[in-house]
């Protein structure tokens, strides 16, 4: 797992986004927020990284996951002692690989064992319901390997159905035409667990937001 510090400037509250399958810090410029905040993506591993954060530092923390990365947070969190003041999750679930509460089984392995650069623009393109919000995205795709990508894509797999750390979601967001995460599986998982609010749109959801803050509603 990689971890990048977009703002470290000693707010005494943090953010920390877990970013979904094969993006990088471009997937969310255009969120705004006045703390402190740092990425996870690249999900190659669930190592070390984050372990010498000094997490004492802030008074509260919030955490915002998407897509693959309420897998990664559920399995994170626990292990770095971080209990959020709020924790919001959008489009994924803590069991991203399943017929009945995540991507369904056959279709991760289809994605899976026939990723090429083709089809990785494919994928981006059906996060999307319209032309425009695919054409913002277009000038903030991921600048990685696609080996890297590849890499992820198995190792979530072979460590999805161990990892089951569930932990407290406040909010959970879940888009209505959800074309890569099926929105009636995530409904599913998260019914009678927490609040759930549905958004227009497709899997990436961050066009109906300006700031993390207003995502976050504090």
């Amino acid at each position: 797992m990689r971890i990048d510090w977009i703002k470290q400037s000693g707010s005494g509250v943090l953010l920390i986004f877990f970013n979904g399958w094969g993006m990088d810090v471009r997937a969310i410029p255009h969120l705004s927020t006045k703390y402190d905040l740092f990425v996870c993506s690249d999900y190659r591993s669930l190592g070390t990284e984050g372990d010498n954060i000094c997490f004492s530092a802030y008074h509260t923390v919030y955490v915002v996951a998407w897509s693959m990365g309420v897998w990664a947070a559920a399995n994170m969190l626990p292990r770095w002692q971080v209990q959020p003041a709020k924790s919001i999750a959008l489009n994924g679930t803590e069991l991203p690989i399943d017929n009945q509460y995540g991507i369904p089984v056959r279709s991760y392995e289809l994605t899976k064992r026939g990723m090429t650069e083709q089809s990785r623009e494919k994928f981006f393109a059906r996060m999307f319901v319209n032309e425009v919000e695919y054409e913002l995205f277009s000038v903030n795709k991921p600048q990685r390997i696609l080996t890297e990508q590849i890499e992820e894509l198995w190792f979530i797999h072979s460590l999805s159905t161990e990892h089951k750390n569930c932990i407290n979601w406040n909010k959970v967001f879940i888009s209505e035409k959800d074309l890569i995460f099926p929105s009636e599986n995530q409904l599913r998982w998260w019914q009678n667990k927490t609040s759930v609010t549905f958004l227009p749109g497709g899997h990436y959801p961050f066009y109906s937001f300006r700031s993390w803050d207003e995502l976050l509603d504090i």
